[in-house]
């Protein structure tokens, strides 16, 4: 039978009224929220909703409504852990008036059902794996932004049941914007329902539910609170007061507008230089950029490749049939990474170019990182029009242009944000950043061709400067011999001079 036919059913029987003895009276939008039975929910926006109140709550419900259910309850760190979802459930004693017990050493509420709500901390993959042998039937987290993406999924990989009579109830997430899973909740959740205007039914068939919430759906709030949100400043005051999704603090290109940088496709001059900005992957997307470069130095980005589970043979197929008859790559630069030796394996760079696609290492030297960030917002920022716009009236465009056909790059660029451990002006390594990185190997190595050094003149008279007369059609010559009589070029047989051939001593 269907999970949730299953929990259907057993809604039928009226269940202990846990709310009332709690002492919870939930808001109508957390009503909303406990009201809903579709498998992944979302309950997001702005601070001060009583997003977190309302996820202890429901873990609390559904332990006491079925009989062994386990429920893993998360948040980044521990840290966060006991300022948030163990705060809000030592409101209600740790839910003690319908039968629970709080384990302080191990973080876990038991209740004599043998249900079990287990608040654990995740901030990395080897945080997530550590619950590998684990199962979940009801997944909690709190604050969902702040999580990498991968720690989620690999977290709901976890979510199954051994027993017909304990149904897998699906994810319930509370979250602000900003963070580095703000791209993928906002394409998981916000896009997909229009803003929460209608549910959705993902690729496995499981329905996805996004209720906004605001400060002004919670009357418990105090209003002192509120005028603090409104002093922020307004990327702030963007997230934690208005939940807005399109901008947030932390954001690491703000600057990118779809209506400056994006383009309908448009056929581009065969006398462009075109070039490759590639960041492999397997397991994490591997991202294939392809820009022209126009008389001006603008660069357009008219074609991506973002793809999962797809080796470097494979890869560099892929590339070529990518490719029109024709066209011609000057360059592709790529993740030093490539390089690296495998044990016996060969490189993935030298995998490629035995299918003739020849790579150029990016570059990863000392601070190549916040560099290579720093020449993406040069190419964002605006310059005199091209031609292009310049016909729809612009006085101004940017430097870089994406074709719209490009939707992981602008993706990945208006939901990156700025690193929150380490260099802030960095970006955050955990956030989506695969076609970010291939545009940031290829915008770092353009125009960075042969560099030769013009000495200025000389000033004549000018302390340690020797005044010398122009010697015609003269190449070289040897000096006149020092005062004391001693050759100013060795006179031996190993010295090199001319017309004689000598061995090189590293030979």
């Amino acid at each position: 039978m269907d999970a949730l036919l299953l929990a259907a059913e057993r809604l039928e029987t009226p269940p202990p009224d846990v709310f009332a003895d709690l002492g919870y009276v939930p808001t109508p939008k957390q009503r909303q929220f406990h009201a809903a039975t579709e498998f992944d929910v979302l309950f997001g926006g702005s601070a001060g909703g009583g997003k977190t109140k309302s996820l202890v709550m429901e873990a609390i419900r559904q332990c006491v409504r079925y009989p062994g259910l386990r429920v893993g309850a998360f948040r980044r760190t521990y840290g966060e852990l006991k300022e948030s979802l163990i705060a809000e459930l030592a409101t209600v004693d740790f839910a003690r008036a319908v039968g629970a017990r709080w384990n302080g050493t191990d973080f876990e509420l038991r209740f004599s059902n043998g249900s079990l709500i287990m608040f654990r901390y995740a901030e990395s993959i080897q945080d997530a794996t550590r619950r590998q042998g684990g199962q979940y039937q009801l997944l909690i987290f709190d604050e969902r932004t702040l999580t990498p993406p991968e720690v989620c999924s690999f977290l709901e990989s976890r979510l199954r049941s051994g027993r017909r009579d304990i149904p897998v109830l699906g994810i319930r997430s509370g979250t602000n914007p900003g963070g580095p899973g703000h791209g993928a909740v906002k394409t998981r959740y916000i896009q997909p329902t229009h803003y929460g205007a209608q549910v959705v039914t993902d690729e496995r068939g499981r329905t996805v539910r996004f209720i906004p919430s605001k400060l002004s759906d919670n009357p418990h709030v105090n209003p002192e609170y509120g005028a603090d949100l409104a002093a922020l400043p307004e990327k702030l005051r963007a997230a934690f007061l208005d939940g807005d999704w399109d901008v947030f603090a932390g954001q690491m290109f703000p600057e990118i507008k779809r209506d400056r940088h994006v383009i309908a496709p448009i056929a581009l001059p065969a006398s462009w230089k075109r070039f490759n900005g590639l960041d492999w992957g397997f397991a994490a997307p591997w991202a294939v950029l392809w820009a022209a470069v126009d008389e001006d130095e603008r660069v357009w980005v008219y074609r991506e490749l973002y793809q999962r589970g797809v080796g470097e043979v494979e890869q560099a197929r892929r590339i070529l049939a990518a490719e029109a008859d024709g066209e011609h790559v000057a360059a592709r630069y790529a993740d030093d990474a490539m390089w690296a030796a495998r044990g016996d394996a060969k490189a993935i760079a030298a995998v490629y170019a035995e299918e003739g696609v020849h790579l150029t290492p990016a570059g990863k030297g000392p601070g190549s990182r916040v560099t290579g960030w720093q020449r993406v917002h040069s190419y964002l920022a605006e310059a005199p029009a091209c031609p292009h716009h310049r016909a729809l009236g612009w006085d101004t465009c940017p430097r870089l242009h994406l074709f719209s056909t490009v939707t992981n790059l602008y993706r990945e660029l208006t939901d990156l944000p700025h690193a929150t451990k380490g260099d802030p002006e960095d970006a955050d390594t955990t956030a989506d950043d695969h076609a970010a990185d291939a545009l940031r190997y290829l915008l770092a190595n353009l125009g960075t061709g042969p560099q030769f050094l013009v000495p200025e003149e000389p000033v004549a008279g000018a302390a340690g400067v020797e005044g010398l007369e122009p010697l015609g059609p003269t190449m070289a010559y040897r000096p006149a011999e020092p005062a004391n009589g001693e050759p100013w070029w060795p006179q031996d047989d190993e010295t090199p001079s001319a017309g004689r051939t000598v061995t090189s001593p590293w030979d």
